[in-house]
């Protein structure tokens, strides 16, 4: 069954602990963003999410970094800050994505105990519809080079779409990342905000598949290295426009909500 729904989102952690650096107004325009995202998945009625994130050296480092990997086991659980928690797994569309995804080309890693990073636990605070429905995580290794370039990920992406395609559940695809920042540097107050916007104008123009030809130097100088789970969705969607929800720029970070029409 096609895609019935595909979102990006922001997980910046300051969205859901909103320390007292952060602009009010901002946080809760995103919340409001994430609220429409909400309200779209519960229309689109979807059996599974399958979340694209990446880690932050919480789930996979010194003994293994995969490129790409898929999440099997039957639940998945993770804590940040104060928060504690646990989400099912829908373990036969994850088994049939990573033997698949490794039938098309792809050596995917997989996992059946790893702590779910909060990249993932972010957006689906605020999004998850009621009831509750299982997800699929889609790893993609963003922070620690070398990561996969930006046509491997759209090309991830499109195999993605073609095995999801072949199944028989409603699957909604997310996104989650970015998008300019640079924690952890002396760059960290001076978002890439231009790099963001005139991607975004390329997304609403239809032309994701131009992200396949980035290179990794320039999602570094940019400081969108999560792009590249962006790319991986875009590769799934194809030559669908996107809307853009809000693009909401804070001291640190360029807060981006985007849908894309694939049911």
């Amino acid at each position: 069954m096609p895609l019935v729904a595909a979102f990006a989102c922001p997980h910046t952690p300051q969205l859901l602990v909103r320390p007292e650096t952060e602009d009010r107004d901002m946080v809760l325009r995103v919340h409001a963003a994430y609220g429409e995202v909400k309200q779209l998945l519960q229309a689109a009625r979807p059996d599974v999410i399958c979340v694209v994130a990446g880690d932050h050296v919480e789930g996979f480092f010194l003994t293994a970094v995969p490129a790409l990997a898929v999440y099997v086991g039957s639940s998945v659980s993770g804590k940040f800050d104060r928060y504690r928690y646990t989400f099912d797994v829908h373990e036969p569309l994850a088994r049939a994505v990573l033997e698949q995804g490794i039938e098309r080309g792809f050596d995917l890693a997989y996992s059946q105990d790893l702590a779910l990073d909060y990249a993932f636990f972010v957006p689906l605070h605020f999004t998850m519809p009621e009831p509750r429905v299982p997800i699929v995580p889609l790893y993609v290794n963003v922070y620690l080079p070398p990561q996969p370039t930006p046509a491997r990920c759209y090309a991830w992406g499109q195999a993605l779409r073609a095995i999801l395609d072949a199944r028989p559940e409603r699957v909604a695809l997310m996104a989650s990342g970015g998008l300019s920042h640079f924690p952890g540097t002396d760059q960290y107050g001076s978002p890439d905000y231009d790099w963001d916007r005139q991607m975004l104008d390329r997304l609403v123009a239809g032309r994701g598949a131009e992200t396949a030809a980035l290179t990794g130097e320039e999602l570094d100088k940019a400081g969108n290295v999560e792009f590249r789970t962006w790319i991986t969705l875009l590769g799934a969607v194809g030559p669908a426009t996107a809307r853009v929800i809000c693009y909401e720029p804070s001291w640190h970070h360029g807060n981006a909500t985007v849908t894309w029409p694939v049911a």
